[in-house]
């Protein structure tokens, strides 16, 4: 009988915090349930609560998770002029992030519609603003590369979302494509400028 391997603290916590992102990202940080991010990772709600003390400390563990990965996302543009290079790595490190940490990436997109609760919005702000501003610093005085960058994060994340079971590895070019064609690039790497 093979023993059994027990994971590490890291490995628990790893597995919390993401699946407390994706009920955040779902419920909402208010009405996110403790109990629902104890099932999802297969521990008791008890065991939850000791190991983080408090849903206000899940809370600012997924926060602070998702203001790593954002500036994870962000590091793999940095030195790239703005543009197709920087774009197509700035999509590569998401589409990386997301195949690791899908509940991350679900809250971090969620962020951008789940008005219902401003404190969501407020709370991940920082990595929101990472994010974009990694695509390209002035995006927030460019109303169509703003529209644009946040089309490109949206569909990267809910294509890997909608396909994780499929496990997208092989074909993350083509989710990367898709992000491209968001931000207006034609196959060839032009971009697309209306004419």
């Amino acid at each position: 009988m093979k023993p059994t391997v027990r994971p590490t603290s890291e490995e628990v916590d790893r597995a919390l915090i993401d699946v407390a992102a994706f009920v955040f990202a779902r419920h909402g940080f208010a009405q996110g349930p403790v109990q629902a991010i104890a099932d999802g990772a297969g521990y008791s709600k008890a065991a939850v609560l000791k190991r983080f003390g408090s849903k206000g400390r899940i809370q600012d563990a997924v926060v602070a998770r998702a203001e790593e990965h954002a500036a994870r996302v962000a590091a793999a543009g940095e030195g790239l002029p703005v543009g197709l290079e920087r774009d197509a790595a700035l999509l590569g490190a998401l589409v990386e992030l997301i195949e690791e940490w899908p509940g991350t990436g679900a809250l971090m997109a969620g962020a951008f519609w789940l008005t219902r609760e401003p404190e969501i919005m407020q709370r991940l702000s920082g990595a929101q603003r990472m994010l974009m501003e990694a695509f390209d610093p002035d995006v927030w005085s460019d109303e169509e590369r703003h529209v644009r960058v946040v089309s490109a994060i949206g569909a990267v994340t809910v294509t890997m979302m909608a396909n994780r079971e499929a496990r997208w590895t092989e074909r993350t070019d083509v989710v990367i494509a898709a992000g491209l064609g968001a931000l207006g690039y034609r196959g060839n790497g032009d971009a697309d400028t209306g004419d």
